[in-house]
């Protein structure tokens, strides 16, 4: 374990931080087969929290517990997918083919910023409407469509200017092919880089399927945080004072998205040599 990996582990903010992370993904990952059936009624309209459903039931009875342990799975299957994907499209635009350079690279750099002008929601939300039926994995590509070009940016800057390191040069010298260059000699120097920028696009992937399930445009399959919050809107659950309903889902969302993104500035404050001196 390198000394850099041994400074963030011993970090409190970075502990405290990552292990409400872990919870909320554990939460997703194990909840959902220790809890009822989400759409199964198992009580009355609007119970409190009790002990027999620890964050009440819904307007139609169903447990809100259970719905939430689903829609964390849900939510995080799009964030992870789309996540990835957005990242392995950014290394090649922005890597591999800022690496090559000439009319590749000047052909990538264009669709990159062609994609960066397009409105991204309006243009998701006009897709998703178009489509019939919309699973968690169609949800998810459409966002990585639609979340690639700032990191194709990014990582293109940082390839461009690795690149004419002396490290590179001995790897050409020696024979190496330019793929082998990039993806054995300059990527791994990028993999801090590439992590905080993953963290990054997972925790935006997140909201952004919040944000067109909250309008009944998002997955017409699953059960995800966006989808909660859509029904508390359509039956007007904060209207009617049933916190347990609409506020669960809501603070999931800010407490893990949060927690990623300042995870990302913890990292970059203690492995940073700049920022950490300060």
């Amino acid at each position: 374990m390198s000394s850099s990996v041994r400074l963030l582990l011993k970090n409190r903010k970075f502990q405290f931080l990552l292990g409400i992370v872990i919870v909320i993904i554990m939460l997703g990952i194990i909840g959902p087969f220790f809890t009822r059936d989400p759409l199964k009624i198992a009580g009355r309209i609007y119970e409190p929290p009790s002990s027999q459903f620890l964050l009440g039931t819904d307007m139609a009875g169903r447990d809100v517990f259970a719905q939430l342990c689903n829609a964390i799975r849900d939510s995080l299957m799009v964030g992870f997918i789309a996540g990835l994907s957005a990242v392995g499209i950014a290394i090649l635009i922005g890597a591999v083919l800022a690496y090559a350079g000439g009319v590749v690279d000047e052909g990538a750099n264009v669709i990159t910023n062609v994609f960066l002008v397009i409105p991204q929601l309006p243009i998701l939300i006009v897709i998703a409407s178009l489509l019939g039926k919309r699973s968690l994995i169609i949800v998810a590509i459409l966002i990585a469509l639609f979340n690639w070009p700032w990191m194709a940016r990014s990582i293109r800057s940082q390839i461009l200017s690795l690149k004419e390191r002396k490290f590179v040069d001995l790897a050409r010298i020696s024979g190496k092919s330019d793929f082998v260059i990039v993806v054995k000699e300059i990527l791994p120097n990028m993999l801090a880089y590439i992590f905080l920028v993953l963290i990054i696009s997972i925790s935006s992937a997140v909201v952004m399927e919040s944000s067109i399930s909250v309008i009944g445009l998002g997955p017409t399959e699953g059960f995800t945080l966006g989808k909660m919050l859509n029904l508390v809107i359509r039956h007007e659950a904060a209207q009617q004072g049933k916190w347990w309903y609409f506020i669960p889902p809501g603070l999931i969302l800010v407490i893990f998205t949060g927690s990623l993104l300042m995870i990302t500035s913890v990292i970059d404050n203690v492995l940073n040599p700049r920022t950490r001196e300060i």
